[in-house]
């Protein structure tokens, strides 16, 4: 059954107030004294803000307070996740009984453009992915919604399967980059003792998720070719409460970034979440860019080929060749065009602003902007980072990269870290040399950063 878009969002009417209650990003609100805690060693869970399933504020450590609770990230875009979820289901089968409440927290989108999906642009839309991947995926757990900023994947430091528990009194006292079934199993035992069933992940059944086949990329009337390697960029909606029922996505190559002048992707795509298609009755979409001084665009304003028949859902893509005097500049674009949901058709103006900077999302599009594992394109690299081809880097992601998303996660390496070092690994000294390498501070080390470290000191985190 499809989600009804406009049970959340009418139309194009703005938001309630209620699901715009802003985020702390995870920072404490104590002040320094939990910093000065967070630093000697306790690991304590952030102060966290995120959202019911039904749109009501709440604060993690108070939906933790008194319970063990496990809490594992996942979204609509994650094949990983999906092939992997049953796990989380089935130690729900068996600890649930023994008062340890389990969560998903749904979050920003792992990739995006994956089977049509667009980041979510405010809560409404999220809080509609999140139902979306409930009937999807056919989950007993209750899920949390990660606020629009963030939050929780920001304060945990987590990847697409970060798994965690947090016991009553709020320390994390297991997480793990990747839901590892003996893992997060031994740690509930530790904590509750032992259950008299373990359950199968056959008795649940659950729905097959088949993995999804990877994005058509090649030139066809609507859509361009796209080489990896590109960094998806950072976009600003002029007006983000609304309902945009087509959304833009912008992709920049290494030129671009370092230097301000580089090829600039520009994408538009119905979102599926509001079931919308493109009205090929009327005049096809539009988009044109207005440009400061210093920027030049071409072409700076361009015009869709309609799609097949009538109506269509198939993306719009363009190229544009941009030269700007230096990097990190802004450009303002407008879209127009007519757009159909079930209820209505009309048409349309959005505006964006498009930062040519990184998004920083720990998002990649699916198949085509992974990291070479010769240290080649990442589309999180720092701007300005190099695309060296023959880089150790390349060479350490291949052996860290465990969910193989082409970049290493803070559990990822840590694993890998306190397999080898074993009773000498020291996990604060750890904490610090990660944060020393990850440069662009989006949580993740690509393989510049990787490359980059300095080699006297480079025993995967120690």
């Amino acid at each position: 059954m499809k989600i009804n878009p406009y049970i959340l969002s009418l139309g194009l009417i703005p938001l309630s107030p209620l699901v715009h209650a802003q985020s702390d990003g995870g920072k404490p609100q104590d002040g320094g004294k939990e910093r000065a805690s967070r630093e000697a060693g306790a690991r304590m869970l952030p102060d966290l803000r995120a959202f019911t399933a039904t749109g009501e504020p709440l604060r993690v450590r108070e939906l933790c307070d008194g319970k063990y609770t496990v809490l594992s990230s996942g979204c609509l875009t994650c094949p990983l996740f999906h092939q992997t979820y049953s796990e989380i289901e089935a130690a729900h089968a068996d600890f649930s009984g023994k008062d340890v409440q389990f969560f998903y927290f749904y979050k920003a989108l792992r990739h995006p453009e994956l089977e049509g999906y667009l980041q979510a642009q405010n809560m409404s839309e999220r809080l509609l992915q999140l139902a979306e991947a409930r009937e999807k995926l056919g989950t007993k757990v209750s899920w949390i919604a990660d606020t629009i900023d963030d939050s929780m994947r920001l304060g945990l430091n987590a990847n697409s399967q970060s798994v965690y528990l947090i016991s009553p009194e709020g320390e994390i006292v297991y997480s793990s980059g990747r839901i590892d079934r003996e893992g997060l199993r031994s740690a509930l035992t530790k904590a509750v003792g032992a259950t008299e069933n373990v359950t199968s992940i056959a008795e649940l059944k659950l729905p097959v998720v088949t993995r999804p086949a990877r994005l058509v990329n090649e030139e066809s009337a609507t859509g361009v070719v796209r080489p990896e390697g590109l960094t998806i960029l950072a976009i600003e909606p002029g007006k983000p409460d609304e309902t945009y029922l087509v959304k833009l996505r912008a992709e920049g190559d290494g030129a671009l970034l370092k230097t301000g002048t580089g090829r600039l992707f520009l994408g538009f795509y119905p979102d599926p979440i509001h079931d919308v298609h493109w009205n090929n009755l009327g005049e096809p979409m539009r988009y044109k860019l207005t440009l400061p001084e210093g920027i030049s665009a071409t072409p700076a304003e361009g015009s869709a080929s309609k799609g097949p028949g009538d109506s269509d859902t198939l993306p719009r893509q363009f190229w544009v060749d941009v030269t700007s005097t230096e990097p990190g500049g802004e450009i303002k674009l407008q879209l127009d065009y007519f757009g159909c949901t079930s209820t209505l058709c009309m048409a349309l103006t959005h505006e964006y602003t498009i930062q040519l900077k990184a998004e920083n999302r720990g998002a990649r599009t699916y198949g085509m902007n992974r990291v070479d594992r010769r240290g080649g394109g990442n589309s999180n690299r720092p701007t300005g980072a190099p695309s060296g081809r023959s880089s150790s880097g390349g060479r350490q992601i291949g052996a860290m990269d465990t969910d193989k998303d082409g970049s290493v996660s803070f559990e990822e390496m840590r694993v890998m870290a306190a397999e080898r070092r074993g009773e000498s690994f020291d996990l604060e000294r750890f904490r610090v040399r990660f944060k020393s390498m990850d440069k662009n501070k989006d949580g993740t080390l690509s393989a510049e950063e990787l490359g980059s470290a300095p080699r006297g000191n480079r025993r995967e985190g120690q």
